[in-house]
């Protein structure tokens, strides 16, 4: 007994010096490289998501040094969805925040909102049981987002929900994905493409942080999660059906999309002018009115008479003029894929395109552009994330430009 008594005796002042695990946050930019998200003429999603995310890093390293900040992407680049999971998961992170922009064809649409794991959707029972561990504390963190959006005069009726979201449900720690705002909005995008508009959005994300990490250490996020409840309302005071009813209007944007090689990308600018900011929604909305009346109007080919049949001297045959395809991309991972993946099950045809490390699983293959879009609201519900993209000549362009190409 003595000689253990002098053991522990030795080793207390080991146990005295070892110091605790850090804290380890994931701070990630949404979209990346060739995957820009929503844009606003030239301004692109990928690179406003950068700016905020690069904003909040620097708060929280000058004020909360002792936590550990991994960014997914501090540069642009692109990252698959599961290879920003496994970046969080790797690390056995502590929290894991998903910055994003939202867009609709409705310019009225704006506001804030921010989303975690869907419980009932999680069909991975060991999935299930990481998000059943980690909802309390993911709900928490997204109403905390909410409600500081919300004391700076940011419109967060859009309120804190669960939904599908490939990051929210593959990752092993409390998950949030905020949107914060619409760039289709003219309010909207004045402020998310001006400089304090980003600096004041990372001043909210970061007094949400802050928050979170003061709850959770005190350990009252069940206290502190049942008041945002009460004091916001399950939409922030907005009732269901009005969200639902926005939410139809709205197209989700997708989590990967391709732009045209040659396309030049300008940074974030200084704040402009209210003229300057009429006169680019305006220009914007008149392109994308144009844009869809040009996929509508359907010209009339009228009747030919009936003539005699006339034998044609024989010619060489005129060669047919490309013409692009049209597919959905339901996911994308970084290993080989076989068609009978239980992911696939009621997938028919699916097809594989390699693109440097990754392999794209793409469903169908069609030249109607409007019957691959009709097909794209079913697909989502079983890939949240699925998308159409377009080739020409087996070689990948963007869908924008295969629009131009068909007849």
């Amino acid at each position: 007994m003595k000689k253990l008594i002098f053991l522990l005796f030795l080793l207390f002042p080991l146990f005295m010096s070892a110091k605790p695990r850090p804290l380890v946050w994931i701070l990630d930019a949404g979209h990346g490289g060739y995957d820009q998200g929503t844009s606003m003429r030239e301004t692109l999603e990928k690179d406003l998501t950068l700016s905020i995310v690069k904003e909040i890093s620097t708060l929280l390293k000058k004020n909360k040094p002792g936590i550990k900040l991994i960014l997914t992407r501090s540069d642009d680049r692109y990252l698959s969805l599961e290879e920003r999971c496994n970046i969080a998961n790797n690390a056995n992170a502590d929290l894991f925040l998903s910055v994003h922009i939202n867009s609709a064809p409705n310019p009225l649409v704006s506001g804030t909102e921010s989303f975690y794991a869907d419980l009932r959707r999680s069909n991975n029972a060991v999935r299930n049981s990481s998000i059943v561990r980690t909802i309390d504390r993911s709900e928490l963190l997204a109403w905390l987002l909410q409600k500081n959006y919300g004391e700076t005069g940011r419109p967060n009726g859009r309120g804190a929900r669960p939904k599908q979201l490939y990051v929210c449900q593959n990752t092993n720690m409390p998950a949030v994905l905020t949107e914060v705002g619409f760039l289709s909005n003219i309010q909207d995008a004045a402020y998310l493409t001006s400089k304090s508009g980003i600096r004041q959005i990372a001043i909210d994300i970061y007094n949400a942080l802050i928050e979170y990490y003061t709850i959770t250490q005190d350990k009252t996020e069940k206290k502190s999660l049942l008041a945002l409840r009460r004091s916001n309302g399950k939409n922030s005071g907005v009732k269901a059906s009005k969200i639902k009813k926005e939410k139809l209007a709205e197209v989700e944007q997708p989590l990967m999309a391709t732009v045209s090689p040659t396309q030049t990308f300008v940074p974030v600018r200084d704040d402009p002018t209210p003229e300057e900011v009429e006169r680019m929604v305006a220009e914007e909305l008149a392109a994308k009115v144009a844009a869809e009346k040009a996929e509508i109007e359907v010209p009339v080919i009228p009747e030919k008479e009936e003539v005699p049949e006339v034998e044609e001297p024989e010619t060489s045959p005129v060669p047919t003029p490309a013409v692009p395809v049209f597919s959905i991309q339901l996911f994308a991972v970084s290993k080989e894929i076989k068609v009978d993946d239980v992911r696939l099950k009621g997938y028919k045809p699916v097809n594989f395109k390699r693109s440097g490390n990754l392999v794209k699983v793409l469903y169908g293959s069609e030249t109607d552009y409007k019957l691959v879009k009709t097909t794209l609201v079913t697909v989502r519900q079983d890939f949240p994330d699925a998308f159409v993209v377009a080739y020409l000549n087996d070689e990948p362009i963007s869908v924008a430009d295969a629009l131009k190409l068909v007849p």
